[in-house]
Order: structure tokens, then C-alpha cells, then sequence
């Protein structure tokens, strides 16, 4: 009898890859193979050149972007006491970066919008009219209007302005470092007016 494959989350939240002196990958955790697909994949040339133009005894990151996602990439040297690791390695930290489709994600939830309403406001966060909204939902312009207007009464905002600084308020907020005390709960009401 077989053991039943474990399926990997589709999206990590960090991985580590670890990489000889020559820059060839000998180990890798599964949420490094879930963010690269090693070992099916290479690794990224674009981190590779950042290994061998960067210096490994400082603090460098590398923000790269693998699929919709941005991960901080951070190198290290690291070498053994024990003899056990024969030559010194190159760890490489993935770690993902909050992006704007978390946002949405988390709005969407606040404000209980639908499935389809959180796709038109990811359409929107991206900076896309209604007109290419609507193509990518296959639906019509007037559909992703009254999305909109739905979203917009659920927010208490009554522009697009404040459908999106909702979400950048969101985003922001997700950055900022907790500090006890500190109130980092977003505003009730987000407005923008336009006249």
C-alpha cells in the first residue's frame, strides 16, 4: 500500500533553499518547493545574480516576484564548527510579501462581499476601469458598476476613491509593526469626494 501524497499549500508563506559555494541547489524545504516548484524548476536567475553581485556577510534582500506573488529574499552565509557540512552553503530565505490581493481578501471579509464583488474590487486595486473589469469577469461594464455600488454601500464610502483607499489603508496597515497601545484598526469611514 502506498503513503497518500501531502499536497502543498498553493501559496507559502516562507521557504529556505539551501545552495553550494557554485550556486547549485542541493536542499530545499517544502515551502520553498511550493514557492519555486524545485526542483522541477531552476532557481530564478535573477536571484542567482543577486547571490553573486551581493555580499553575503550583510543584511541583503532581494524582492522577487514569483507568479502574482512578491517574496524578500535574504541570503546567508552559513558555515559549521562540527565538520559535519564539508564546505560552506548559501541559505536563501523566501519570505512573501503582503500584497493587495491579501488586502482584498481581508476587506472582503470585513465587509462581507461576495465572491464576485471581491473579484470586481481586485480588478479595481489593480487600477483597471470597469470596461477591462468586466472583460476579465465576463460580465458587463453596468454589472461591475452595481458590484461597485454594492461594495460602496457596504464600505459607507461613495466613490471609487474610497472603495481604494479602504484598501490602501488595509495594505498600509498590515506593514506597520504592532505597538501595544498603539490603535491600528483601520476608520470606520473612508471618504473621498469628488466635485
Amino acid at each position: 500500500m502506498q503513503k497518500p501524497i501531502k499536497m502543498l499549500p498553493a501559496m507559502a508563506e516562507v521557504g529556505l533553499l539551501f545552495l553550494d559555494l557554485s550556486h547549485k541547489l542541493i536542499a530545499f524545504d517544502r515551502g520553498a518547493a511550493a514557492i519555486l516548484d524545485c526542483p522541477a524548476r531552476p532557481v530564478p536567475e535573477e536571484l542567482l545574480d543577486f547571490i553573486r553581485n551581493g555580499d553575503l556577510t550583510e543584511a541583503a534582500q532581494l524582492k522577487l516576484r514569483v507568479g502574482v506573488d512578491e517574496y524578500m529574499c535574504r541570503p546567508y552565509l552559513v558555515e559549521t564548527c562540527s565538520g559535519r557540512i564539508l564546505e560552506p552553503l548559501i541559505a536563501i530565505q523566501l519570505e512573501r510579501v503582503s500584497s493587495p490581493s491579501d488586502a482584498v481578501h481581508k476587506i472582503g471579509i470585513k465587509y462581507n462581499l461576495t465572491d464576485r464583488e471581491q473579484e470586481a474590487l481586485r480588478g479595481i486595486s489593480m487600477g483597471l476601469t470597469s470596461k477591462e473589469v468586466a472583460e476579465r469577469m465576463n460580465i458587463s461594464p453596468n454589472t461591475v458598476k452595481a458590484f461597485l455600488r454594492l461594495i460602496m454601500i457596504k464600505m459607507g464610502v461613495t466613490t471609487r476613491g474610497g472603495i481604494v483607499a479602504n484598501i490602501l489603508n488595509r495594505a498600509n496597515l498590515e506593514d506597520v509593526v504592532d505597538i501595544e497601545g498603539l490603535d491600528t484598526t483601520p476608520p470606520d469611514q473612508t471618504e473621498s469626494r469628488a466635485f
